[in-house]
């Protein structure tokens, strides 16, 4: 009996506490953010290409409306989800990949250059270094130039490697990576010789007349004092 009236006497207080203190505003919208990203990472998960492409649309807006940021990790972590889309995470049935959508990934790419941040950063990273679609990887080499190199200079070295390593490289993707060492690089002593060198090895090598036109103006770019 004692047990109960005990029992009765703490709900009494934790009710009275919580009309005493009830949830902010704050709160509210913090709760109500959170479930908008769950939302969002479900039809990431359990979606086909067009519901993955409305997810990265909505999260566009909300971005662009103020409305998240890249302290939104979890916010983050759903781009990222679908940056790999096909290409890091693959899904097979009856020995086929069924979620290849490069359109998604590129998408991806381009919002988490928008939405910026440590973070973005190194999901692009990842995307460069292992997608093979050429258009997804250019489009990682221009938000990794909106969102520039960290200090240890990651990004410009992950960039000149993956060139080197790239058979055959396609002419965006090749455009892409000039365009982005050169944004990376002004002004930046400690990787200014590396960015040289390589837009160098573009100049002179067996490229058509645009790129090999566009990394020499890359070089004239970064001498300048502008």
């Amino acid at each position: 009996m004692k047990k109960n009236i005990v029992f009765i006497m703490l709900i009494s207080i934790f009710y009275s506490i919580f009309a005493i203190y009830p949830q902010t505003i704050e709160d509210k919208l913090l709760n109500k953010k959170e479930r908008k990203i769950a939302n969002y990472f479900y039809q990431a998960k359990a979606g086909g290409r067009v519901p993955k492409l409305h997810v990265l649309e909505n999260v566009t807006e909300e971005i662009e409306k103020g409305n998240y940021s890249n302290e939104d990790v979890k916010l983050v972590e759903v781009v990222r989800y679908l940056s790999e889309e096909g290409s890091i995470r693959q899904e097979y049935e009856n020995n086929r990949l069924i979620n290849d959508f490069p359109d998604v990934r590129r998408s991806a790419c381009i919002l988490l250059g928008d939405i910026g941040g440590a973070q973005a950063r190194e999901a692009l990273i990842e995307v460069l270094a292992n997608d093979q679609n050429y258009m997804v990887k250019a489009e990682a080499c221009n938000s990794l130039a909106k969102i520039k190199d960290d200090p240890t200079g990651l990004v410009l070295r992950t960039i000149v490697y993956v060139y080197r390593t790239t058979y055959n490289p396609d002419a965006n993707f090749v455009i892409a990576v000039i365009h982005a060492i050169k944004t990376i690089a002004k002004g930046n002593v400690r990787v200014y010789g590396d960015a040289i060198i390589v837009l160098s090895e573009i100049q002179m090598g067996q490229h058509v007349r645009r790129i090999r036109e566009e990394a020499y103006n890359a070089i004239e770019f970064l001498n300048s004092d502008d």
